[in-house]
């Protein structure tokens, strides 16, 4: 069991990384090999809506998106997390979720179906129900277009500063099972 987790915010050591770390701990306890990547460190361009992987089966574009289709395409579960600006996920997030568009071979996905996924968000806003229609669609986006298995997500509001998710031991825990679902 493989499970892999992609921070896309800019701020290392902040909720989002706190909680996609706290899913992968989860996972690990469940005996799953883990692996984390931070988009903000990587070079990742914009689709370019080509169609040069539909006909080839993989994107003409040579960055670091190219090694994580192979990592994405090998984990049995998968962690995205978002801080939430302007009531979406950070921009880092949206390129690389928008590269998925590579496993899309209409109208089935490249990727072996039943994989699992879990999205976390992380907000300033302390309402955790203000951007639930833009989270579930991206979970149905996901599930619909990649057969992926939604487990959860999980939404932490009022996050006001880098260490207040890890101030809470309730949120603290939902990621931790979160994770331990990921892993069954």
């Amino acid at each position: 069991m493989k499970v892999i987790g992609f921070v896309g915010s800019p701020r290392k050591n902040g909720n989002t990384d706190f909680m996609v770390q706290q899913i992968l701990k989860g996972a690990a306890e469940e005996g799953a090999e883990t692996k984390i990547f931070y988009l903000n460190e990587l070079n990742i361009k914009g689709c370019q809506s080509c169609n040069y992987c539909k006909e080839k089966g993989k994107c003409r574009q040579q960055d670091d998106m190219t090694p994580l289709y192979d990592e994405i395409a090998s984990a049995d579960g998968i962690v995205i997390g978002s801080p939430v600006y302007m009531g979406y996920m950070s921009g880092q997030t949206k390129l690389f979720i928008d590269r998925w568009y590579a496993f899309f071979q209409n109208p089935v996905s490249s990727l072996e179906q039943g994989k699992k996924i879990a999205l976390v968000f992380c907000q300033m806003n302390p309402d955790e129900t203000s951007y639930n229609t833009t989270f579930t669609s991206l979970g149905q986006m996901l599930s619909s277009l990649f057969g992926l298995e939604l487990k959860g997500i999980l939404v932490a509001g009022g996050m006001k500063d880098a260490e207040t998710a890890q101030k809470n031991n309730e949120l603290r825990q939902k990621a931790l099972t979160l994770g331990k679902q990921l892993a069954r």
